[in-house]
């Protein structure tokens, strides 16, 4: 026998290590593809959790807000009839209550003339601070 004779048994050999390799990278991309699946699951659910979270806030601040108008309403009722009670002392009744309405009218219009500084400006800070601000959850 010659001893370079063809023998079957080193092409099966790299056929069965081929066949090892395609399998092992044929797993290893099944793997990737189920770790992207799972990170995937993952980001939806931080993203749910972080749209509940700034939800929540937005919604309490606006009640917290609410009630503060509710509680203040009253006050601001009663300070203007005691406005009323001290022009009564120095003009006509019906005159005292026309000089108020008149101070709130003014108030109503220096709010509405500054309603972009004192209003729009702050609600867009605290939602562009809400929605947008990256540091809201540093690990301390």
């Amino acid at each position: 026998m010659n001893e370079r004779e063809w023998s079957p048994l080193p092409l099966f050999l790299i056929t069965l290590n081929i066949c090892l390799m395609k399998s092992k990278f044929t797993d290893e991309i099944k793997e990737v593809f189920t770790q992207s699946i799972n990170w995937l699951k993952l980001e939806v659910e931080y993203v749910k959790l972080t749209a509940a979270e700034k939800l929540i806030i937005l919604l309490s601040t606006m009640i917290v807000g609410a009630i503060i108008v509710i509680l203040m309403l009253p006050v601001f009722i009663m300070f203007l009839f005691a406005l009323v009670g001290v022009f009564k002392l120095i003009m006509a009744p019906p005159l005292a209550y026309l000089t108020v309405g008149g101070i709130v009218l003014l108030m109503i219009l220096v709010i509405y003339l500054l309603r972009k500084p004192l209003i729009i400006t702050p609600v867009a800070r605290f939602m562009t601070k809400l929605f947008l601000d990256k540091n809201t959850h540093n690990p301390s």
